[in-house]
């Protein structure tokens, strides 16, 4: 990962447009009773920083996969947002969702060779139920990491790689298209196999989409059960109220500021604010 550094301007123009879409996303989320929390790095920036991390330069919540069906089944794309997902654009490559602005781009450059625009958006992770047979378990987490990166390589070809990585995922992508497995299809099978573990009641709960992980990363379903508000910049947020069991696991001692060169937010290669 790679640290993108943005004039102060620049960056505190990102982060007044990415709060704009997290109020109209709690707002939507609030009418529809939908509950969401703020996840991974923006989880830590509000309970660090009680906002932005200073350097960062996008936003991301979690629902239950519960929750998101019903968000995606009731949001209805208009002049102003559509919601990114493999269900919306078949080429689409994330098993996570991407809530959108439209006439706006924040791109990365390997997103020429998507057949439609990514703008400033807010990524919307899902967190699926976890088998509690240990001998299923470890089957359902290397098949859902499985289905993760053949969905990721199903559609771009990284070059900024090593060389070896490099050649398996140019290889990988080429067998997938000889065998007709885009990302839609891929989408599909995963979220079949996915709906055979679905369990009120099971346990835990995973993110099929952490892609900076080995593996896919594990929850207590319980520490998702209660929520509690926090401040982030000029408005108040749902975080998970055991928040601090989770960051954590993710992060360790998350209090503590990382070194200036574990720093990290995305390479974006090309900003239009549009209208905003």
């Amino acid at each position: 990962m790679k640290l993108k550094e943005y004039d102060d301007e620049t960056l505190k123009h990102i982060h007044d447009v990415e709060l704009m879409i997290l109020k109209d996303l709690i707002s939507f989320c609030d009418e529809n009773n939908i509950t969401y929390f703020m996840y991974a790095g923006s989880l830590l920036g509000t309970i660090r920083h009680s906002g932005f991390i200073p350097w960062d330069d996008d936003l991301d919540v979690c629902m239950l996969r519960s929750e998101f069906e019903r968000f995606k089944k009731l949001f209805l794309s208009d002049e102003k947002y559509d919601l990114l997902s493999t269900e919306s654009h078949g080429d689409y490559p994330y098993f996570f969702a991407k809530l959108n602005l439209k006439n706006t781009r924040f791109e990365e450059e390997w997103m020429d060779q998507l057949d439609f625009t990514i703008g400033f958006n807010i990524d919307i992770f899902v967190l699926d139920d976890l088998t509690d047979n240990k001998y299923k378990r470890s089957y359902q987490l290397k098949k859902a990491f499985l289905y993760n990166r053949l969905l990721i390589m199903s559609k771009i070809r990284l070059d900024d790689l090593p060389f070896v990585s490099k050649v398996i995922s140019h290889s990988v992508y080429h067998i997938l298209h000889f065998l007709n497995l885009n990302p839609s299809k891929l989408n599909k099978r995963c979220l079949k196999f996915l709906n055979k573990y679905a369990d009120v009641n099971a346990k835990n709960i995973f993110d099929i989409s952490a892609m900076a992980h080995e593996y896919p990363l594990i929850y207590d379903k319980n520490d998702f059960k209660e929520v509690t508000q926090v401040k982030f910049e000029d408005i108040h947020v749902n975080v998970p109220k055991n928040y601090d069991k989770i960051l954590t696991e993710l992060y360790g001692d998350y209090m503590q500021l990382p070194p200036e060169d574990k720093r990290y937010n995305h390479p974006i290669d090309f900003i239009d604010f549009g209208k905003y």
